[in-house]
């Protein structure tokens, strides 16, 4: 019979703490934000230039996205070499990340369809920048294209793409 007094007396006190907890409950009003960003633009402003080449045994010549120069085989490369330049424009100071091709692309001859592979792209600067307090940006793409032993004369020309987003 002591027993069952002290659980009824135990049961009772903490139906009572359960109770008293129940009428000491709050509430707090959360706020929701949101911001929206302006819609991203990228323009091409300067084309990717290799200049002119003289085949001989064919090789590589690459053009740095910030602006460096170089060849392998014995081939020669002269004349205007430049990498390729774009705008971006967006929200002001907000982050965003350049996306390069991972595939090559081809050149083709004009007249022909004689190809040279322009691949190995690169971008300065490298992965994400900060637009500046305007929303504006720019950066710069080169790559490295490969020239064929014996490469059939001509101007050779071709397009690859380029993304911006929001980081």
């Amino acid at each position: 019979m002591r027993n069952s007094l002290r659980f009824a007396v135990v049961g009772a006190i903490a139906a009572a703490s359960f109770a008293g907890s129940a009428h000491a409950a709050t509430t707090a009003t959360g706020t929701a934000t949101a911001e929206v960003l302006s819609s991203l633009t990228v323009t091409s402003t300067a084309d990717l230039l290799f200049g002119q080449i003289a085949a001989n045994t064919g090789g590589t010549v690459t053009v740095n996205a910030d602006s460096t120069v170089a060849s392998t085989g014995t081939l020669i490369a002269t004349g205007s070499r430049s990498p390729a330049a774009f705008n971006v424009a967006g929200s002001p100071n907000a982050m965003v990340l350049v996306s390069l091709p991972t595939a090559p692309v081809n050149l083709t001859r004009s007249g022909g369809t004689e190809t040279m592979s322009l691949g190995g792209f690169n971008t300065n600067p490298g992965g994400a920048f900060q637009l500046d307090g305007t929303g504006n940006g720019l950066f710069h793409v080169g790559g490295t294209l490969t020239v064929g032993n014996a490469q059939v004369a001509g101007a050779y020309a071709g397009s690859f793409q380029v993304s911006v987003e929001y980081q």
